[in-house]
């Protein structure tokens, strides 16, 4: 996208934005807004906001300008409903060439005559035998209506990511297995299974869209059952097809007002820890994380963690560079290349 010389010059001198991250989360039904704030070293949920699809092009840009989130880097998040994520046999290529060996393999299984954007993301660990990638193709077109759309607001637009990644930061950090089940409103369940801040596994859970109608009794009926059958099949293949450790702990963000009664039934049947997720970040007065989006807040949480490594790790680099001695035979070195 162009932009005049008159807009570069007014976002190089606007004030840098209080906020850390803006995450946005495109879901089935509604665009969905939060914003962090890092304090004392832990990152705050500060703001959280909600759009019909028809309004949010019309309303953000206000929104970006009555909250200082003008500059503020953003994070954008697909929803599952928006794309089909897709096992693919990894090209015998080089590294740098493997995004382009992708292209046509991934556009043949879309199965689409529209121009597309596409990405993948290598698994840690493989089936024996097998060398797999998990590629994403969304359609170009409307990629860049999301883009324009946030551009136009006066948002930073860092990344566009994708529900079963945005959530993986949210994970504490620790050298075990843990599956997540983590549901937007009147979506698929996304159920990975997470280690060391990487994606091991995931897959989507259909026929649950509208668990969050069901009263205790009612999903007492089978329906509990059913979801430790699926987390039951998850941990075979983990632990027998990818040979890893047996898994201990389940998270959950369903879309229920009944997750801690869902984990304590979930965790006497299958015998292992299982609980509601609550992510380490503060929540500012008035939220929570039942009412949270987790793929927009795992997105700004994601970004945000990234901006901070990136920023430590420039202030190493700057403490570790050897100073040269101020005194007059001390001369500039010029470099010349061809």
């Amino acid at each position: 996208m162009r932009i005049s010389w008159k807009q570069f010059i007014k976002r190089k001198l606007r004030k840098s934005s209080a906020y850390q991250s803006v995450g946005i989360a495109f879901t089935a039904d509604q665009v969905l807004l939060c914003a962090l704030k890092e304090k004392e070293g832990q990152f705050v949920w500060a703001l959280d906001a909600s759009f019909s699809h028809q309004s949010w092009q019309e309303n953000l840009p206000a929104y970006v300008k009555k909250h200082g989130l003008a500059g503020a880097p953003c994070f954008f998040a697909l929803s599952s409903h928006w794309y089909r994520i897709h096992q693919m046999d990894k090209p015998s290529v080089n590294d740098e060439e493997l995004f382009d060996a992708l292209q046509w393999p991934i556009k043949e299984v879309a199965g689409s005559e529209k121009e597309i954007v596409y990405d993948y993301s290598d698994m840690p660990v493989q089936v024996a035998g097998q060398s797999k990638v998990m590629a994403v193709a969304v359609a170009k077109e409307e990629v860049a209506k999301l883009t324009k759309v946030i551009y136009l607001a006066d948002l930073d637009l860092r990344s566009i990511v994708v529900e079963e990644l945005a959530t993986v930061h949210l994970v504490p950090l620790k050298n075990e297995p843990v599956i997540t089940l983590v549901q937007e409103h009147g979506e698929v369940v996304v159920l990975n299974i997470v280690k060391d801040n990487q994606l091991y596994f995931t897959r989507r859970i259909k026929g649950f869209e509208n668990i969050g109608g069901f009263s205790e009794v009612e999903l007492d009926m089978g329906l509990t059952e059913s979801i430790c059958v699926q987390i039951q099949r998850s941990m075979d293949f983990f632990e027998s097809q990818l040979r890893q450790a047996p898994i201990k702990r389940i998270l959950l963000k369903l879309d229920s007002p009944h997750v801690n009664f869902l984990s304590s039934r979930i965790s006497e049947s299958m015998g292992v820890t299982c609980e509601a997720f609550e992510p380490k970040i503060t929540c500012a007065d008035g939220f929570n994380f039942k009412m949270a989006s987790f793929s927009c807040l795992g997105a700004a949480y994601t970004g945000a963690v990234t901006l901070r490594e990136a920023q430590l790790n420039k202030q190493a680099e700057n403490e570790t560079k050897p100073t040269k001695p101020n005194t007059p035979s001390a001369q500039p070195t010029v470099e010349f290349t061809s």
